[in-house]
């Protein structure tokens, strides 16, 4: 289901609690409801305050995901350029290492903003760890600066592997759906216990309309930063894309970066 419609089904759901309790408000006799107001004023308040503090909480926590997603993502580039140099400097005994970071970045590209956002992420880094392990045992520095240029590729592989592995597990959970029904499930409270307090007439339906939609469109944008590669606020491939086509280069075939797949709203560059 898209963000869409789930911010609609919250919009319903809490635009109908508000129509049952005014639907039960107009069943009670004036003197229950006047009884009861200290007790359903309350427990407003009370429900009031949970919902505010958490939908704050959730709001912000998805855009954490978000803007560590942006920070993370353009932290690799200079990484990913760095190591590509060293491995150049090197020498062509290094081709097999430009080659495992050329296929490492185009598996990132994919994974992120292509299909394979849902493959397993261990089992691929695994085998990266593998093949750089085998990579780097294969070769033979005679010179100083040889060692010296090995021992920071080794270092700048590692880094951008676990920095993948840990951008694509941030994102796997990154808001409970849990804890998103049970804010709905307060919101719903919230309007139905509204419903009693208010008589029904057209002011009471527009602003209960107005209040799910404001409810909704917070729901709507926890769900769209949780989706920082897909969603409204997507963080733009371009950056990627133009590293994967320095890093190619003619030696590699005249291989291009992955288009653009979607015309949805972008809001920061990658790398």
């Amino acid at each position: 289901m898209s963000t869409i419609a789930r911010a609609v089904v919250v919009a319903l759901t809490t635009f109908a609690s508000g129509l049952l309790g005014l639907w039960v408000q107009s069943f009670l006799p004036a003197q229950v409801l006047s009884d009861g107001k200290g007790m359903v004023g309350s427990i407003v308040g009370l429900v009031t305050l949970l919902l505010a503090l958490v939908l704050g909480l959730l709001v912000w926590t998805s855009y954490g995901v978000y803007t560590t997603q942006v920070s993370e993502s353009q932290s690799l580039g200079p990484v990913v350029l760095q190591l590509d140099f060293a491995l150049d400097r090197y020498g062509r005994e290094a081709r097999r290492g430009r080659d495992l970071l050329y296929q490492l970045v185009l598996r990132s590209r994919e994974r992120f903003w292509g299909v394979g956002t849902s493959a397993p992420v261990y089992p691929q880094a695994r085998q990266d760890l593998h093949d750089l392990a085998e990579f780097f045992a294969g070769l033979d520095p005679v010179s100083d600066e040889q060692k010296q240029l090995i021992g920071s590729a080794r270092q700048f592989f590692t880094q951008i592997i676990q920095t993948t592995l840990l951008m694509a597990r941030q994102l796997a959970n990154p808001v409970p759906t849990a804890l998103l029904m049970v804010v709905v499930g307060w919101a719903a409270l919230l309007f139905f216990c509204y419903g009693i307090l208010n008589a029904f007439n057209v002011v009471s339906v527009i602003a209960e309309g107005l209040g799910s939609a404001a409810v909704a469109s917070a729901i709507f944008i926890i769900l769209e930063f949780s989706q920082p590669y897909t969603g409204l606020f997507r963080i733009s491939p371009v950056g990627v894309d133009g590293l994967i086509r320095t890093i190619g280069g003619p030696s590699r075939g005249g291989e291009q970066a992955p288009d653009e797949r979607s015309p949805r709203h972008r809001t920061s560059p990658d790398v």
